[in-house]
């Protein structure tokens, strides 16, 4: 069996993952290298607390015009299908059994990591809990008390700061984490761009190939090629040398909005949530900025930059469309987090061992 998996992002290699697995021989189209945009993300995991992802809650919209107001945040690109589907979902919830599915999902990817680290703990994979530094914490306590996946927290402080200490995170350094998945898929990559994609087939630099399966991972592109609501959130991920070493992965709510990840090498740091599919990178700037404004003089290892696909529920996408051709797509800010149950469920659909998901794009009609 030979399968076209279109996207090369954490997504897209845990699908060729598992289908390498499975004994599928696999390509992957990317025209940049893999793993390339993921490497931006903080490499925190959240396995049981969703609210990160609830992007049409009421009152998000609002926070997003402050965040926008205050230079935070900044609008490049407008997706008048991906508004509009918006309208139709916000405020919407979409169920006790979405959410099983959900927190299902949660603990296949817990397992999953806990799995590689046992193998080979090569990609600084660690239990411990993140803060959430905040400005009122009664208040951030009562929304995590809404989150639908009830995570478990407590009220706390880091380094006298008033914080949420979130207690079944994990963390792991998306750049080493790409290295091991690159080598463990051991897939063929093919650096082009999809052209155009149908039911068993990919069209590359003007030539259609066929294959027994397809399957699109190729985050907010999706909207591009198949038409599916997914929109582009970018944010910037730094790798730093600093003087001063954080003693626990945060993010930085209250301040700088930024979120910090202290690994073996180097220290991460990541920011943004610019509804921005341009190229010009210049908030990256703000980014480094409040880091120094946290750790005064940093040494730049290098900056990566990546688009996070948001639908406009934050829930992701998995559906099989046609006979041949799989989307698995959408999971926002909680890509790393729910890559490895996405990429299992993509091979599942393909594979003929899963009929559906509740993750259609058909929602966002209704």
């Amino acid at each position: 069996m030979r399968a076209i998996v279109v996207g090369g992002g954490i997504v897209g290699l845990f699908t060729a993952y598992y289908l390498r697995r499975e004994g599928v021989d696999v390509v992957v189209v990317d025209q940049q290298s893999l793993g390339e945009t993921s490497r931006a993300a903080a490499g925190i995991l959240e396995f049981t607390r969703f609210k990160i992802n609830r992007i049409n809650v009421k009152g998000y919209p609002t926070s997003y015009l402050l965040m926008l107001s205050r230079g935070a945040a900044r609008i490049r690109h407008i997706d008048l299908k991906w508004l509009m589907a918006y309208a139709r979902v916000y405020d919407r919830d979409p169920g006790p059994e979405t959410w099983e599915q959900i927190r299902d999902m949660g603990k296949f990817s817990w397992s999953e990591y806990r799995r590689l680290a046992e193998e080979k703990n090569d990609f600084d994979y660690a239990e411990e809990p993140l803060y959430e530094l905040v400005k009122d914490v009664e208040r951030e306590a009562e929304e995590l008390r809404r989150d639908p996946l009830n995570p478990k927290f407590e009220v706390s402080e880091l380094e006298g700061r008033p914080a949420i200490a979130y207690l079944e995170a994990a963390k792991l350094s998306t750049d080493l984490a790409v290295e091991r998945l690159i080598s463990e898929a051991d897939a063929r990559h093919v650096r082009a761009s999809a052209d155009e994609i149908g039911d068993g087939y990919v069209v590359v630099a003007g030539k259609r190939v066929e294959a027994d399966l397809v399957v699109v991972a190729a985050g907010w592109r999706t909207a591009k090629l198949l038409g599916a609501p997914v929109a582009p959130f970018k944010g910037y991920g730094y790798r730093l040398k600093t003087a001063q070493r954080p003693r626990a992965m945060f993010i930085d709510l209250a301040d700088t909005g930024i979120a910090v990840v202290p690994l073996s090498g180097w220290v991460k740091v990541t920011g943004r949530f610019d509804l921005d599919s341009t190229e010009d990178h210049s908030p990256s700037a703000k980014v480094l900025e409040a880091a120094r404004k946290l750790f005064g003089d940093v040494e730049v290892i290098d900056m990566a930059v990546g688009y996070r696909p948001c639908t406009p529920d934050g829930l992701p996408i998995l559906e099989k469309i046609g006979e041949r051709l799989v989307v698995a797509t959408g999971a926002c800010r909680l890509g790393w987090t729910f890559g490895p149950a996405m990429g299992k469920l993509a091979a599942d659909l393909g594979l003929g061992r899963l009929k559906s998901t509740s993750f259609t794009s058909r929602r966002f009609l209704q």
